[in-house]
């Protein structure tokens, strides 16, 4: 394989999911929405299951002392089962409520939305504390196990969406909300450009062994 074009398709594959797998919500928090690449083992012949994984990256928050008490999450235009696989603090913390979120919480309608509300037992109902200066990478994550048609999925640039309500130190709310890229976790990723040079060195080899 020509090294230019192996290069330009590393970077073609790298590329939308550097660029549009993050969302900066306007108090600083990086969200992201990832899976594994490839759907969980089932012996479903119409189905399949995603583990999906909703973080956010607080460390430049800039309202210390605040909680996110709901998110909500689409990546499909329908789910005919859900769950979570692990939550902030635990997964007996919140409720799945399908249907969206909205200002006045989780709404339960809209198709293939999915609301994850905290309940009472979490900071008095508050939700999971949100603080700064942690360090790059997740500080919160909400993981899902999301089943869906075969081939269903949201894969396209932006065609997911995701929200999320903050509660403030004096009670005030927000709603943040963004079309973002679901993308398959930064290890598999490297996998493939792994690979990728491995079949750049195996042409190669095989050129020069012809010459």
């Amino acid at each position: 394989m020509n090294r230019a074009l192996w290069l330009a398709a590393c970077l073609a594959l790298a590329t939308p999911a550097q660029a549009a797998s993050s969302f900066t919500d306007d108090r600083g928090s990086i969200w992201s929405l990832t899976y594994s690449g490839a759907p969980l083992p089932d012996a479903d012949p119409l189905h399949e299951t995603f583990r999906i994984t909703l973080g956010v990256d607080t460390d430049a928050y800039a309202l210390t002392g605040s909680f996110i008490d709901q998110v909500e999450l689409k990546v499909s235009g329908s789910l005919s089962a859900f769950s979570l696989f692990s939550a902030p603090s635990s997964v007996s913390d919140w409720t799945l409520v399908p249907g969206g979120l909205n200002a006045s919480g989780c709404s339960g309608s809209g198709s293939g939305f999915l609301c994850a509300d905290s309940t009472i037992t979490l900071n008095s109902g508050q939700g999971a504390a949100v603080t700064s200066g942690n360090g790059p990478g997740i500080d919160l994550a909400w993981v899902f196990d999301l089943t869906m048609d075969n081939g269903a999925l949201f894969t396209a640039l932006d065609e997911a969406t995701i929200k999320a309500h903050y509660v403030g130190p004096s009670g005030d709310q927000h709603l943040v909300a963004a079309n973002i890229t679901l993308v398959p976790e930064p290890e598999l990723w490297t996998l493939l450009l792994s690979g990728f040079g491995m079949l750049g060195f195996v042409a190669r080899r095989r050129k020069a062994l012809l010459a």
